[in-house]
């Protein structure tokens, strides 16, 4: 369906872009309405999915992983995606900036110093503070960034590339079930197929740009002395989706391609930064002690469930089943854009490109960031190894943040982006500090005891004053760990996202490699905006790989204005576990797709 509105020549698919649009709209809606019903409802599912099926996380993407390796090892390696005569659109390097930039680069930056330091001070198993807690720890992250998630995006791109580049069918996600449904792929069944991974591609992305926010703000707050709250981090949104509809209005050929090699440059030199300021013999020695770290976790955590371990089940439920869920969803984003750019390689170039690049890059990067993190909190006499800094002092009794004036604050929803600090008592039990209702938390909203409903305060019960607190010697692991304060006392940190500044300020030059991994942020947040809409666009538009500007303009637009609502009402964390739901029916889908092309590779290449 093409149509020309203000100018603009808009091409959707009749059902898919419609239904999907208004699908996301409505979800904003609700979620902006109630954003603590939803944190309910989501942290509900999220917690069934962990419990009931989290097994099927961990073996699928041990699965996708075997048959990644099958595809390139196999006999069907030789076979091109395209014709037989085939040349790549892009250069490998190009290529492989765009792999990087596209998949998981902001993520990288959000928890390279973060997880290993998580890990490290807090070892599911072993005592903290120890070589082997660093190691295991640096293992563990890996396991997370390297082979399992780099496997499922080539698995998903093979499908989407070979269905589209030798089967002419649309690049699209109906396509990849041909062998399966034959024409009714066309149908209702192909359609919902495509508006759910439609969801999954705009949900994911939304999330991303929200953590992306909030680490350019903590960057602009290093440098510049940014406050940090929810108004700054929208403007920051809609800023970088104004940068982001630019490129794309420049194509994939210049746009996305260039800022992506950019961004390489800048990312490449804050890490060689790093490493050469840092413990530089101490990270080069950690290399092949991590990679032989991540092959015992490999063999260890590949078919781990953590059954009959309550604690490693709750372990691995806030870990593996969420970067397992989180990876999935996103799956149709990145797998549609990588075979949108692979055009013209071989099936063992392909998949051997797209799972030991970034997985290298991974290793790399984790190594440098994680190691210096990990080194300096085992160093904590090293220059710039401690800070000071003012911590949030709790009740003892209750575990809640004190006032100046010593009363207590219960939050309504810790989850949300902006929750309510509200004035509560401790009488055999919390109650309301002026209605005298008893309240509890269920699911990390503020409810009352009675009824269930969030609770509601009176205006007098809002507090927006400054917090009790004590100032601190505080190592990095300490830091992240610890509920610091603003400079202001008027609200707590958002330690993770702040965690890599507060590392690149021990060094020499910190105050250029803030500046730099500002930069970085920012160009992996336009990179990753400009790469979902297209993809997106490709989706929504029936599977055409060159979609018109303004639908390109359209998806863009409303990515921005997805993750800011979403922002502003709170959402983000209902999101992102929304995100993670949408990876329970991916999962089947991905599974048939693997069956599909096996059946397609037999018949087309005459290999049994």
């Amino acid at each position: 369906m093409k149509k020309s509105i203000l100018g603009f020549e808009i091409e959707a698919h009749p059902v898919v872009f419609p239904v999907g649009a208004g699908l996301i709209v409505l979800f904003v809606a609700l979620t902006a309405l109630w954003p603590r019903r939803a944190l309910m409802l989501f942290a509900a599912a999220k917690d069934l999915i962990a419990e009931h099926f989290s097994w099927l996380y961990v073996f699928s993407m041990t699965g996708f992983l075997i048959f990644a390796l099958w595809f390139a090892l196999g006999r069907f390696g030789r076979l091109r995606l395209g014709r037989d005569d085939e040349k790549p659109e892009f250069t490998r390097m190009s290529w492989f900036a765009m792999l990087f930039s596209a998949g998981m680069g902001i993520g990288m930056l959000f928890f390279g110093v973060a997880e290993p330091l998580f890990h490290a001070v807090a070892p599911p198993v072993g005592e903290a503070g120890t070589p082997e807690a660093a190691r295991q720890a640096l293992g563990i992250t890996l396991f997370h960034w390297c082979l399992h998630p780099w496997a499922l995006y080539a698995v998903v791109a093979l499908g989407l590339a070979w269905f589209s580049f030798r089967r002419d069918l649309p690049l699209s996600f109906r396509s990849v079930l041909h062998p399966l449904l034959g024409r009714r792929i066309y149908g209702r069944i192909g359609d919902t197929v495509d508006i759910l991974a439609l969801l999954a591609t705009l949900f994911g992305l939304a999330t991303s740009l929200g953590l992306g926010a909030k680490q350019v703000n903590a960057g602009l707050s290093v440098v510049f002395g940014l406050p940090q709250g929810t108004a700054v981090q929208v403007v920051i949104i809609l800023c970088i989706t104004a940068a982001a509809v630019a490129s794309l209005v420049s194509g994939l050929g210049a746009g996305i391609r260039r800022l992506s090699e950019i961004n390489m440059g800048i990312a490449g030199t804050l890490c060689l930064l790093v490493f050469v300021m840092g413990p530089t013999l101490y990270l080069v020695r950690s290399i092949p002690a991590n990679v032989a770290a991540y092959g015992q976790e490999l063999v260890r955590r590949a078919l781990w469930t953590g059954s009959g371990d309550e604690a490693g089940q709750q372990w691995l439920a806030g870990w593996t089943v969420f970067y397992w869920g989180w990876w999935i969803a996103w799956s149709p984003f990145v797998g549609m854009f990588i075979a949108r750019i692979s055009r013209g390689r071989t099936i063992r170039e392909f998949v051997l490109g797209v799972l030991l690049v970034p997985s290298t890059v991974a290793i790399l990067w984790m190594t440098v960031f994680g190691g210096a993190a990990i080194f300096l909190e085992g160093s904590p006499d090293e220059p710039g190894a401690r800070t000071s800094r003012e911590v949030l002092v709790s009740d003892p009794e209750t575990g809640l943040p004190m006032t100046e004036g010593g009363g207590l604050i219960a939050f309504d929803a810790p989850g949300v982006a902006s929750p309510t600090a509200i004035r509560v008592l401790n009488e055999d039990g919390l109650v309301s500090a002026s209605q005298n209702t008893p309240v509890v938390f269920e699911r990390g909203v503020l409810v009352e005891q009675n009824s269930g409903a969030p609770y509601a305060p009176v205006p007098e019960e809002i507090f927006t004053g400054r917090f009790q607190a004590e100032i601190r010697e505080l190592t990095i692991g300490k830091y992240l760990t610890m509920p610091v304060l603003s400079a202001s006392r008027e609200y707590r940190q958002d330690t993770t996202a702040t965690a890599l500044f507060v590392l690149l300020q021990t060094y020499p030059l910190g105050w250029l490699m803030v500046i730099l991994a500002t930069m970085s942020v920012i160009l992996f947040f336009v990179t990753s905006s400009d790469s979902a809409s297209f993809v997106a666009d490709m989706i929504a538009s029936g599977g055409s790989p060159d979609p018109t500007l303004g639908t390109r303009l359209f998806w863009g637009i409303l990515e921005g204005v997805l993750a800011a609502a979403l922002l502003v009402a709170g959402g983000l964390t209902a999101l992102q576990t929304g995100a993670i739901a949408l990876g329970l029916p991916l999962v089947i889908i991905i599974v048939a797709l693997c069956v599909g092309l096996v059946i397609s590779l037999r018949q087309d290449s005459g290999i049994d």
